[in-house]
């Protein structure tokens, strides 16, 4: 039972990778929010509250698809780390993802290595379409909406995002 379910795994993780794998890697922003703000809370509420878009876009993505992302939080007593990573896996209410980038605060959490999170864990998610459009992002757009003109039009430039 378990070769089954590891030779599934492998086949929906190399599917998925093909089907929603940009061309070249595209930079993920990564936060840290050691006291959250009411605006944060609530940001983070929305993306909680939609969770299920993510979840049903994930189960089958558009081929407009550049990027699906989740924002995971991670906790060591005081200290908070909040990293976007790349969904591999969900089943039932636990998510399987890959680090893009490593985190600090919990050992052996480095790039390419697969951690499972509970929902209570997923502080946002994001859709990034081919043509810049975010679809989610909500605390990536607390931050943009909090960068002065001159930053949000650099920060445009970089990434291609569009928030609309």
């Amino acid at each position: 039972m378990y070769k089954a379910l590891q030779w599934k795994t492998l086949i929906m993780a190399c599917f998925l990778l093909a089907a929603c794998a940009p061309a070249s890697p595209t930079p993920v922003p990564v936060s840290t929010f050691t006291d959250p703000d009411p605006e944060f809370q609530a940001a983070v509420r929305q993306a909680q509250d939609t969770l299920y878009i993510f979840r049903q876009e994930f189960l089958a993505p558009r081929t407009s698809y550049q990027l699906l992302s989740l924002k995971i939080r991670f906790q060591d007593g005081s200290s908070v780390e909040d990293m976007w990573t790349e969904p591999v896996y969900i089943l039932d209410d636990v998510y399987t993802v890959r680090m893009v980038e490593g985190v600090t605060l919990e050992m052996g959490s480095h790039p390419d290595r697969l951690v499972e999170v509970k929902l209570d864990d997923i502080v946002d998610w994001m859709l990034l379409e081919e043509d810049g459009t975010v679809i989610g992002g909500y605390t990536l757009r607390l931050e943009y909406e909090r960068l002065s003109s001159a930053e949000q039009k650099k920060y445009r430039e970089n990434t291609g995002y569009k928030f609309e």
